[in-house]
This record gives C-alpha cells, sequence and structure tokens, in this order.
C-alpha cells in the first residue's frame, strides 16, 4: 500500500476502501433501498474509472461510480416493454452536512449523461448515495424542492431529485456492514473525530482478521494504519505499535507500513523511558526512565512471541541489568524463530 494513495484522510481514505468490489458490494447490499437491490445483478458490479469532480474541488470532494445491470428477471419500463440496461450507483463520501449536496451530485449525473451520449450511448438511471459521518446528525436538504424552496406545484412539471443518506453515526456498529474490512473501514470513520476513538480502535482493527489472503490484510492493514495516524496523530506509535502486535502476532510482513510502525513504536518507547530521565535531571530518574522504556520493550517482545504478557509491576524489583538481560533473551528468541 503506497503511502501517497491516501493524501488527504477522509476522501481517499473512503475511496481506497471502496474501490473493492466486495466492500462496495456489501455497501450496496446493506444501505440501499431493498426494493432498488432486488433488481440489481450484483455479479456484474464494475468500478468505473471516471470522475465528475471539477479538478479545483479535488482534494474536497469524491465521487465513485460504479456500473451495475439489471438483474435478469422481467422489468417493464412505463410503455410496458421490458427493460435491460445499465444503472450507476455514484457513491459521494460526506464528512460534513453539505448544504449544496443535493445539487453537487445533480450536476455529477448531468456530467455523466453528457459522457454517455458524447460516446453515442442512450441516458440510463443513476442512483446516488450519500456516506456520511460527521459528529452531527445530517441536516442538509435531501431534495431539490427543499433546497431552491417554494410551493409543491413549483416542482410538479420541473426537475426533481432526491437521494438517500447513510448516516453512519446514527446506525448500531454491528449493523455498519458484514464484510470485516467495510466494517472496518466505516467503523473508523465513524469514530475518527471522537473522544473513544483510541478505545474502539482495537475492536475494527480486529476486524481485518477476517479477510481471506494474509496479502490482502495486510494491504488493509496499511491503509487503515496510514489513515489513523493521520486523523488521530495524538495516538502514541508505542501504544498503535503494541495494539498491532497483540491483535496481528505473526501476520505482519517485513517491510510493510505495520512493520515500520512496530519498529518505530519499539524506539518510541525506549525513547520515552530516557527523555523521562533526562527530565528529572539525576541520576535516579535517568536509571527510572530507562527502566519504563526496557519494560515496555520486554513487554512488547513477549506479545512478538505469542507469551502472556508479564504485568509492570512484576519488573519493579529487578535492577536495569536484570531487565537488559531479560530483553536480551527474548530477542534471541525472536531471532531463532524468524
Amino acid at each position: 500500500m503506497d503511502q501517497s494513495k491516501l493524501p488527504t484522510p477522509h476522501n481517499n481514505f473512503f475511496q481506497y476502501a471502496l474501490s473493492h468490489p466486495a466492500a462496495a458490494r456489501n455497501l450496496i447490499e446493506m444501505h440501499l433501498p431493498a426494493d432498488l437491490v432486488q433488481i440489481l445483478d450484483l455479479d456484474s458490479l464494475e468500478l468505473q474509472k471516471d470522475s465528475f469532480v471539477d479538478d479545483e474541488l479535488r482534494d474536497s470532494y469524491s465521487d465513485m461510480l460504479y456500473s451495475i445491470r439489471l438483474s435478469g428477471q422481467d422489468l417493464s419500463g412505463q410503455d410496458g416493454e421490458p427493460v435491460e440496461g445499465q444503472v450507476y450507483l455514484l457513491l459521494e463520501h460526506k464528512s460534513q452536512s453539505d448544504p449544496m449536496t443535493c445539487f453537487q451530485l445533480l450536476r455529477y449525473i448531468v456530467r455523466i449523461w453528457e459522457q454517455r451520449l458524447r460516446k453515442g450511448q442512450s441516458l440510463c438511471p443513476v442512483f446516488p448515495l450519500v456516506i456520511y459521518h460527521g459528529q452531527e446528525a445530517w441536516s442538509a436538504p435531501v431534495r431539490l424542492e427543499e433546497l431552491i424552496g417554494g410551493p409543491d406545484v413549483l416542482f410538479e412539471h420541473g426537475v426533481r431529485m432526491a437521494y438517500p443518506v447513510v448516516d453512519i453515526g446514527q446506525i448500531p456498529d454491528e449493523l455498519l456492514a458484514t464484510d470485516p474490512f467495510l466494517q472496518s473501514v466505516l467503523g473508523l470513520l465513524k469514530y475518527s473525530r471522537k473522544r473513544n476513538f483510541e478505545d474502539k480502535l482495537e475492536i475494527f482493527l480486529r476486524c481485518l482478521l477476517e479477510i481471506g489472503t494474509a496479502e490482502l490484510q495486510t494491504e488493509h492493514l496499511d491503509a487503515v494504519l496510514v489513515y489513523v495516524s493521520t486523523v488521530s496523530p495524538s495516538i502514541p506509535m508505542e501504544t498503535l505499535a503494541m495494539t498491532i502486535q497483540k491483535i496481528f502476532p505473526t501476520q505482519i510482513e517485513p517491510g510493510s507500513i505495520a512493520d515500520e510502525y512496530m519498529k518505530k513504536g519499539r524506539l518510541e518507547g525506549i525513547q520515552e523511558g530516557r527523555q523521562e530521565g533526562r527530565q528529572e535531571g539525576k541520576q535516579e530518574g535517568l536509571k527510572e526512565g530507562l527502566k519504563e522504556g526496557q519494560i515496555q520493550l520486554i513487554q512488547t517482545l513477549q506479545e512478538i512471541l505469542g507469551l502472556p504478557v508479564s504485568d509492570a509491576s512484576t519488573f519493579h524489583d529487578r535492577s536495569l541489568d536484570q531487565l537488559q538481560a531479560i530483553t536480551t533473551e527474548l530477542r534471541q528468541q525472536v531471532r531463532e524463530r524468524n
């Protein structure tokens, strides 16, 4: 997973996740109206490479377009003739309740139709879906009539449009998704700006354990870590590293982003202990700081080896030399295992 693929946190994490057909399919199954899902051939779901966002707005807006065919069942149009063909699903992510969303989506839809006409293709249905993870409930107009205002009679013979919103902040965690990766992504988006984000992190990281292949698991984990470190830089690297090792004791690929986080986290633990010692300004303070860092390193090595992690209090009576000897022994076990 190239970090440059996630230059901005929320939009690009969403785009990365929903570029995987399994996640997009589960989003459709879980959150589109049931009567619409029934007439779609989900096996035909295909991501379109085109984007209909103005270049100057690329950092602020995102759109993802999927094509999907209607199912093989008999469907009739207004003239009674069978309906066959393509439908577009326009997925739009929002982290704020944007009052102009309805107009923005309408512009995207018109551009999609214009492109099809330029290619000699007929117009086809475009179904928009907004995925929102703001701190407050969605409050922007969801119908064009609400945005423009005026008596209903004005819109009876004019352009009308409405769109559904998946407000993940209002959905129980267990109902966000059944696909483990999508559940992880939507959960992280849901809590990314809440105070209990660090408490929820382990829960949604564990979802990745259910992903089929080790290669895909590593790629998704790397993407998640880039997102987490970007939106919540206050989480200590050491804490993040220990959480990764606790959940994925044997799955970390050498050279992966997760591997780099592990290395930095261990180093941070030692450096923090040394820094605490220097701030004391006394030799005793230095020793205590070093001991704390050494204890944290021992606990990390124990997790790597799959051993029971000792409580820090069990080491308080040990000297620094004794702690270093334990660390040396554990390091040797790690090398032998590798």
